[in-house]
């Protein structure tokens, strides 16, 4: 059986399988539903109508994703435009914030492809999160500090995102653009500590601590209005959900577990899974690792397809801790001396799966020697690293990108 992963915007890897070793899913979800695009769920969100907040404010901000989430923004932006422009809304109201969380910078290329014209006609100001001066204090929640990005202070505050499964705070959207999008970084490090030491949180869990703590801080915030597309199984965006940040972006996951949710009755022995589209470096990328978890055996195998152009990304300490065993990066994470706290949690995180399971790249990446280094092998061709780990009678799920949800349900009752 031949099947394709996603490996960049427009390339795949394929894959030859026996058919009696693919490990098929009780149920693919596709929900029979009337999806709402831009305008539609834009007329009815929660009763509240967008364009007459904005005609009455004063000042308005976007805040929108940076160049490691792949909503459809640049696209949503316009449409806003033209129309406050029919309506005769002053667009010289709006500003960006571009919620990189404690990602780098975007670059000026990036800018042009994500923004384009927007460049020149609206400010646009990236936040960082390392910049004491520009946090505003909103009190504390859960004994995490709560320092969010003064210019979330505005009369109108509209968060444009997407929600797909994610291991802290079970599913991306609402005010998750807020916290981690916007916050400082000891608020991004302690909500994530949080998440993984003291939370339900998980892959596809929508209720959780870390969920309680993002829509809190939106709701203190004044976070008045949101806009989140859904995807499915193929990365497309299949529909839109508009309005107030905690009931919009429930109804926005229910509708996303519809597309990309499947259901098995047991886990796999091996795991191939792409990171697409989250394939910028590992930090990013290895968000595949927390799902093919969820799937996977302990003492199994992950492999895990992705370009990794950008190496380990923007946090040179992670890759330094992977090397360490779980129990020491908890134990100098619980001491709190670290330069780079939050690599502690995200190493933490993907190391204690790192030992449960064998882990397997297969990338093109020019950073091949310091994955070696830290004990993940490289290789260049999928069919080959399948090939060499499989033995008779182990079974393997395949999940074409990290848009798609597995769920092990342990009785033939499958619940939805």
């Amino acid at each position: 059986m031949f099947v394709e992963l996603d490996y960049t915007t427009g390339k795949k890897l394929g894959l030859e399988i026996t058919a009696g070793s693919l490990l098929a899913p009780l149920k693919i979800t596709t929900e029979n539903v009337a999806h709402r695009d831009l305008e539609t769920s834009l007329s009815m969100a929660d009763n509240v109508d967008l364009y007459t907040l904005a005609r009455e404010a004063g000042s308005i901000v976007f805040i929108v994703e940076d160049h490691t989430r792949h909503s459809p923004v640049l696209e949503t932006l316009e449409y806003l435009k033209f129309e406050f422009g029919r309506r005769a809304i002053s667009w010289d109201k709006v500003k960006l914030l571009v919620a990189t969380g404690t990602h780098r910078k975007m670059t000026e290329i990036e800018l042009i492809e994500k923004f384009a014209s927007f460049l020149a006609s609206t400010e646009i100001i990236q936040h960082d999160a390392a910049d004491g001066s520009e946090m505003k204090d909103f009190g504390n929640y859960m004994n995490v500090p709560l320092r969010i990005n003064r210019n979330v202070e505005s009369d109108l505050l509209v968060a444009i995102g997407s929600i797909v499964p994610h291991r802290f705070s079970g599913w991306s959207g609402g005010a998750k653009m807020v916290v981690p999008g916007v916050a400082s970084y000891e608020t991004v490090f302690q909500s994530h500590r949080m998440a993984i030491l003291n939370s339900s949180a998980d892959v596809g869990v929508v209720e959780n601590e870390f969920r309680d703590l993002i829509d809190e801080t939106g709701s203190r915030v004044g976070l008045d209005f949101i806009i989140n597309y859904y995807y499915g199984k193929d990365g497309t965006v299949k529909g839109c959900v508009s309005g107030d940040h905690i009931t919009a972006h429930r109804r926005g996951v229910e509708l996303a577990k519809g597309e990309l949710l499947r259901v098995f009755d047991h886990r796999s022995d091996i795991t191939v899974i792409s990171s697409y589209p989250s394939t910028t470096d590992f930090w990013q990328g290895g968000k595949a690792l927390y799902t093919a978890d969820l799937i996977t055996k302990d003492g199994g195998d992950i492999i895990m397809v992705s370009p990794l152009n950008e190496g380990f990304g923007d946090h040179p300490a992670f890759a330094k801790l992977l090397r360490l065993k779980s129990a020491e990066i908890l134990e100098e994470l619980d001491g709190l001396t670290a330069q780079d706290p939050l690599a502690y949690v995200a190493a933490y995180a993907v190391k204690n799966i790192m030992e449960r399971k064998r882990v397997h790249i297969v990338s093109d990446t020019a950073y091949r020697s310091m994955f070696d280094e830290i004990g993940l092998s490289v290789h260049d061709d999928l069919q080959k690293t399948i090939d060499s780990i499989k033995a008779k009678d182990r079974e393997i799920v395949v999940l074409e990108n990290s848009y798609i949800l597995p769920q092990v349900e342990t009785t033939m009752e499958v619940k939805l």
